[in-house]
């Protein structure tokens, strides 16, 4: 008999909706997509009604504990605030039970229960703003058995450091970090870094309090004048701090491999650094409070599950108009593609994504004209699987397919997927992500190219597209774009 599982999460930010029937995820989609507001943290009745096509849930299971939240915003921020779950789904005619997971293991769960790898003698990292009370905790796994080894509570808190400064330097908080990320490979010196390092943290302990953020810690001329090296001074010490909180483990046991949650994995120059420490690591490609609704619901399955793609949102047509997509990338060198089920996360994984021709010199500039973006955000190329070692030094170990890890590059030509410091956050494209490979397999064939630029077709400040209907947010450009 079928058992149907919702794992929610929202009303903080990024709020999400994933169906788990038996050991299968049939949907998982945030409500961004639906309301076209960027990290909504309201759930929606559209990704609803999407989820009810799989049929009313037996179960739903709720990212975290509202009761310990409630008692940290008491403790930490000494003020009571309050929501009932049961009512907020009552008013979209949800009554089914209720449970909830603490928020680290939920975030845990969607990685751990994803991963395909032997999970003996593996570490387990949780890093994110807050949970309910913890905004870093390190786990020992072994025979699906979790114990956990290391906690901080917040606001002692990496999360809280990295979005501080992300609101900083002029960014949106809990939105634009990945652009800090990006903006620190402009900076080189160590100015900032050891500002940090001696004033806000003590042996890898924060040691400021940053609940309200840092806005006065610099005056704006210096800020405006200095961001990247702002930038390049946090994204170190960011790093150097997680390092040493994992070295410190490895020092205690010989952990082979990782499994790494929580929003700041997707920080992928921190997490090209970690290859480094271990034989393998495991990153759902949603680690974020979004993809806590599927670790959530794993949470009551408890048990890994055949995770094949992040393709589990809301549903389109196949797109079988291969040839079109291919000879708009030889005129215009750019095109916008949708196809079948949206993806699940942040990153564009050829389902809803604007590609482009790598070899054209200026590139980036067409590309961030079309979305309106600035010239230091990062590219990725999404390259065939067998040819990818051809173009980008890479580890054998680790799975490239969802743009979470960065690669030297071997070919200089290719300057329109470069960073500035020579990396790129590849994508690795085979068989099983059907339409992307059949694209790029026409490309190789009329070009002797394999690679393409990818990035999410979606306009600064907005959601990726989810629907034919949202087409209608690129009228003003001359972009292209082939549906099914």
């Amino acid at each position: 008999m079928n058992k149907i599982i919702w794992g929610v999460s929202g009303y903080s930010h990024d709020a999400s909706l994933c169906v788990l029937i038996n050991d299968e995820i049939k949907y998982a989609s945030s409500s961004e997509r639906y309301s076209r507001i960027k990290n909504d943290k309201n759930l929606n009745q559209e990704m609803i009604n999407d989820a009810l096509i799989y049929g009313n849930p037996d179960e739903i299971v709720w990212y975290e504990n509202p009761f310990k939240k409630t008692l940290r915003n008491l403790i930490v921020n000494h003020r009571l605030k309050t929501f009932n779950i049961k009512n907020i789904l009552k008013n979209f005619n949800i009554e089914s039970k209720i449970s909830y997971c603490d928020h680290h293991k939920a975030h845990l769960f969607s990685s751990v229960l994803t991963s395909k790898f032997n999970l003996e003698d593996t570490l387990g990292v949780v890093i994110d703003t807050v949970g309910e009370f913890l905004s870093l905790s390190m786990w020992k796994i072994s025979n699906q058995k979790y114990k956990c080894i290391y906690k901080n509570y917040y606001p002692n808190s990496l999360g809280l450091f990295y979005s501080s400064i992300t609101d900083l330097v002029g960014l949106k908080a809990q939105e634009d970090e990945y652009i800090l990320m990006g903006m620190s490979s402009f900076g080189n010196s160590d100015k900032y870094y050891n500002f940090f390092k001696e004033n806000f943290f003590y042996k890898n302990d924060l040691i400021v309090d940053l609940k309200r953020g840092c806005k006065n810690l610099f005056t704006q001329k210096e800020i405006e004048e200095n961001k990247f090296e702002i930038a390049f001074g946090a994204q170190k010490i960011f790093e150097e701090i997680v390092i040493n909180l994992i070295q410190s483990q490895l020092t205690k046991f010989k952990y082979k491999n990782l499994i790494l949650s929580g929003g700041c994995a997707l920080n992928c120059k921190m997490n090209t650094k970690l290859i480094n420490y271990f034989e393998k690591i495991w990153i759902f490609p949603n680690p974020g409070d979004s993809g806590a609704s599927i670790g959530a619901a794993l949470s009551v399955y408890n048990k890994r599950i055949d995770f094949k793609n992040m393709f589990l949102g809301h549903d389109l047509k196949e797109n079988n108009n291969i040839d079109q997509i291919v000879n708009i990338l030889k005129t215009d060198g750019v095109v916008g593609v949708l196809n079948g089920k949206a993806e699940f996360g942040p990153r564009a994984l050829g389902n809803r994504s604007i590609l482009a021709d790598p070899r054209i010199k200026n590139i980036k500039d067409i590309v961030n004209n079309i979305k309106g973006r600035e010239a230091f955000r990062p590219f990725a190329p999404c390259v065939l699987e067998n040819q990818a070692n051809d173009y980008f030094y890479m580890n054998d170990n680790i799975d490239y397919r969802f743009m979470q890890f960065l690669c030297d590059t071997k070919d200089n030509n290719l300057d329109g997927i470069k960073h500035i410091d020579g990396t790129s956050r590849i994508q690795t494209v085979g068989e099983d992500n059907e339409f992307l490979f059949k694209i790029l397999k026409k490309w190789e064939t009329e070009t002797d190219c394999p690679i393409l630029l990818n990035t999410s077709l979606n306009k600064k400040g907005y959601p990726l597209l989810n629907s034919l209907k949202d087409i209608k947010e690129f009228e003003d450009t001359s972009l292209k774009i082939i549906c099914p």
